[in-house]
């Protein structure tokens, strides 16, 4: 099975004219097991921004929250449709990859705490893709029996 190390996300404001904007760069590896490398196992990977809510002092409503748009991967086309483009992933026989998303929101999309003080986190999910069944039917054979 995969698995996502070395996961660490930065985030810079900035200042786009009369707009406060947060650059968002997410850096991980994926590790793919020998039987990914193998039978290339493929991955449905996400990679997606979180108001972090659960563990901290002073504790606060205690729930992750969605960051508005703070999807970083895959690229979703068409919103408010959501149409995820991208979104697999496989080892292709290496061993492991390095991966950096990148994306720019308005700096308001990540205050999710009515105290102003807001604790955000990338998180990195790889599903394994479950094997699909084929069936396939050969010519039909007419065959006259007595």
């Amino acid at each position: 099975m995969a698995s996502v190390r070395d996961l660490t996300c930065g985030i810079e404001v900035v200042n786009n004219g009369p707009n406060l904007e947060a650059n968002i760069t997410v850096e991980y590896f994926i590790d793919f097991s020998l039987y990914d490398q193998s039978s290339n196992q493929p991955y449905n990977e996400v990679c997606r921004m979180i108001g972090d809510d659960t563990g901290i002092t002073p504790p606060e409503d205690g729930v992750d929250d969605a960051v508005p748009n703070g999807r970083l991967f895959p690229i979703v086309l068409f919103p408010p449709i959501p149409v995820p483009l991208f979104g697999q992933t496989q080892s292709n026989g290496q061993a492991s990859v390095k991966r950096t998303r990148t994306k720019t929101l308005a700096l308001s999309n990540l205050s999710e705490d009515a105290t102003g003080l807001d604790e955000l986190r990338a998180v990195v999910t790889l599903t394994p893709v479950l094997p699909a069944t084929v069936t396939r039917e050969s010519n039909q054979v007419a065959l006259n029996i007595p």
